[in-house]
């Protein structure tokens, strides 16, 4: 009973802190920020013959949804491996018009973070999260909605089982009673909030491999961190019927990636925005209110008709987009 009644009080904050954006808006302004998060599947499992499960063609497709949405401000993306990053990094050279300044070349293994944005970059930091396998990347951008400090992560889920006893590796700012898997959330925050200043626009965004129902969701809740999904008006994932869930499809075949009927069993990829004092954020509608391209909602959770190679989607998950301006509070 304790943690619904946590779960009520978490939402009622979130409701009073979010204004929303209705149909009646007007395309997208200099204040409006447009975001996508995607786990877009390094493919290393799939069979070789598919090359990365046609890692070129489903490239070439999220490529065709960016400019299909108007080329959002920041695309953030996970499961980058050295295929992928050489793919990216030439696709953006000529999508939107060569809008997309690529952040964070390197690539160290399979699953790195990376950045499009057609902000301007004013610094960059790149973090290994407890266990030392997974990351935490972030950019401070500039933006006319103000400093915007963004944090893109790939983060393991919790154990079967309840973790007993101190963590031996786990450093500040996580202690001894925090568990290894939910020191790489706290890990991340912390990166998020140590740049940027107080007037700066956080985003933390990723696949973070927990649910809505898990203590680190709760967590960030509690800290002032807004699921845009839900602030949206877009209802919780139903795993039965896939709607408005972000993973679940099989990641070792790329028959399910031509399958228009694979469906997503649960919601594990989340942006999540918190505001500085003084701001109030507005979500745009799921259907795109404001008609600039983008809702707050899933990115392309309907299979794609025509797609490069006989795709119909970009990914074993499915990507999660936000449009949000901040207004001044009273």
């Amino acid at each position: 009973m304790r943690r619904i009644a946590v779960a009520v009080l978490i939402v009622a904050a979130v409701a009073a802190t979010v204004l929303p954006v209705g149909p009646a808006s007007a395309a997208k302004s200099d204040a409006d920020v447009t975001v996508v998060n995607l786990n877009l599947l390094h493919g290393v499992f799939c069979e070789p013959e598919s090359d990365g499960c046609q890692a070129a063609d489903r490239v070439a497709l999220l490529m065709e949804q960016l400019e299909a949405s108007n080329c959002p401000d920041i695309v953030g993306l996970q499961e980058i491996n050295e295929q992928l990053s050489g793919l990216l990094k030439k696709a953006t050279k000529t999508a939107c018009d060569g809008a997309y300044e690529y952040v964070f070349a390197k690539t160290v293994g399979l699953d790195t973070e990376r950045i499009l944005t057609t902000l301007p970059v004013k610094s960059t930091k790149v973090i290994k999260l407890n266990g030392n396998f997974r990351a935490a990347s972030r950019a401070v951008l500039k933006s006319p909605a103000g400093p915007i400090v963004i944090v893109v992560t790939h983060q393991d889920g919790d154990p079967d089982e309840p973790f007993v006893g101190p963590c031996r590796s786990c450093t500040p700012p996580c202690g001894a009673d925090t568990t290894p898997f939910a020191c790489q959330t706290v890990a991340a925050v912390d990166l998020a909030d140590r740049a940027g200043g107080k007037k700066a626009i956080r985003i933390l965004m990723g696949d973070f491999n927990v649910g809505p129902t898990s203590e680190r969701y709760l967590s960030l809740l509690a800290d002032g961190w807004i699921d845009s999904h839900i602030a949206a008006g877009n209802p919780e994932c139903v795993p039965a019927s896939g709607v408005n869930c972000t993973s679940g499809r099989d990641d070792q075949t790329i028959v399910a990636l031509k399958d228009p009927n694979a469906k997503e069993s649960e919601r594990i990829d989340f942006i999540f925005v918190k505001p500085p004092g003084g701001c109030e954020i507005g979500f745009d509608t799921p259907d795109d209110g404001d008609g600039d391209g983008l809702g707050t909602a899933l990115f392309f959770n309907e299979p794609a008709v025509d797609g490069p190679g006989g795709l119909v989607w970009t990914s074993d998950h499915t990507g999660v987009s936000a449009d949000f301006s901040c207004e001044s509070g009273d």
